[in-house]
């Protein structure tokens, strides 16, 4: 009764091993006919109306990642930044002193553009429409007045910021 215990356990294995390779083998069946014009057909299924020649094919090899240059070569890469923005030169010292020059100079204009405003009531300006000269309107010169603030903090803040 013993040996009933273990065949029966090891029977069935063998069976659905057995099944899996036919059903695989049923899979890679591949048939071959040719119509009545003459055209080539390859499928799965015979066709039920003609004779086909059934060809053997073999299963592709498992698909396999393909290969990178760093997976070939562990050291590929190792020259590469880890961070995307290591190694991109910022700023010269030169550039970033012409950047501070011109803020400067901006503030220094918003500021002059802000008391020209709050001391004078009729601010004559160019209109870029016509291209004739004409004085502000009162909604206009407040406006004007508020753009101006918002360059003083725009430009005269310190430039990290803070």
């Amino acid at each position: 009764m013993t040996n009933q215990w273990l065949c029966r356990p090891l029977l069935m294995a063998l069976g659905v091993v057995g099944a899996l390779a036919a059903s695989t083998a049923a899979a890679q069946a591949v048939y071959r006919w040719t119509d009545a014009e003459g055209v080539t057909h390859f499928s799965a299924q015979p066709p039920a109306d003609q004779k086909a020649e059934q060809i053997k094919v073999q299963a592709p090899p498992p698909a396999t990642p393909p290969e990178t240059d760093e997976a070939a070569d562990p050291t590929a890469g190792e020259d590469r930044p880890k961070d995307p923005t290591e190694g991109l030169a910022g700023p010269t010292p030169e550039e970033l002193a012409e950047i501070e020059r011109q803020r400067a100079q901006n503030c220094q204009t918003a500021k002059q553009n802000l008391e020209t405003l709050k001391t004078r009531a009729h601010v004559r300006v160019r209109d870029e429409a016509t291209g004739e000269d004409r004085y502000l309107s009162a909604e206009e010169h407040q406006q004007w007045q508020k753009d101006s603030a918002l360059r003083i903090d725009e430009y005269c803040a310190p430039a990290d910021g803070g």
